[in-house]
């Protein structure tokens, strides 16, 4: 069976390897599962403090600023980091959308979840491979056809209203 220290050790390294903490709250942390434990063992009841048991949402620990580093993401809800991107993450760990994280932490939609170095290099396989080409020749098709469809329909619509006025001026004349 381990000890009370070990038992401890385990739990409060748990805790501190998916929270941020300074030192004074790793030590009070540390403080208070021991105690917790020590009644535990001797068969008191263990008194939980009002803060720990409803612990109201917090400020974000991290700005956006360093969540969004060159090489990396992190996470500003749990405060893992290491990721290339945040969007896998969001989904899986903390079931939230990428907008729902924007919303939650005010960050731009203009923002990208992903690591400045992976959206680099992901424009310059793009760039390698041709598809800027592919993608300004397509939006210039795009901007064609709407350019070309916009004075149709137009057309179309102003053609519908003289016909109904004819159509409503013919019914009037045969009553």
């Amino acid at each position: 069976m381990k000890t009370i220290l070990e038992l401890v050790t385990e739990i409060v390294s748990a805790h501190a390897s998916n929270t941020t903490m300074t030192t004074d709250q790793l030590v009070q942390e540390l403080q208070t599962v021991h105690a917790a434990l020590k009644n535990l063992e001797s068969g008191q009841a263990v008194e939980v403090a009002a803060h720990q048991v409803a612990e109201e949402p917090k400020a974000p620990a991290l700005t956006i600023k360093q969540a969004f580093k060159k090489d990396e993401v992190i996470c500003m809800v749990c405060g893992k980091g290491g990721f290339k991107t945040l969007k896998k993450h969001l989904a899986t760990s903390h079931e939230l959308t990428p907008g729902q994280y924007r919303k939650q932490f005010g960050i731009k939609s203009t923002q990208k979840l992903a690591a400045r170095s992976f959206s680099e290099s992901r424009r310059k396989a793009a760039e390698e491979r041709g598809m800027t080409d592919i993608l300004a020749k397509a939006r210039e098709t795009r901007m064609a056809n709407l350019k070309a469809n916009k004075p149709a329909a137009a057309k179309t619509a102003k053609t519908a209203r003289t016909a109904k006025a004819s159509t409503a001026g013919t019914a009037k004349a045969k009553k």
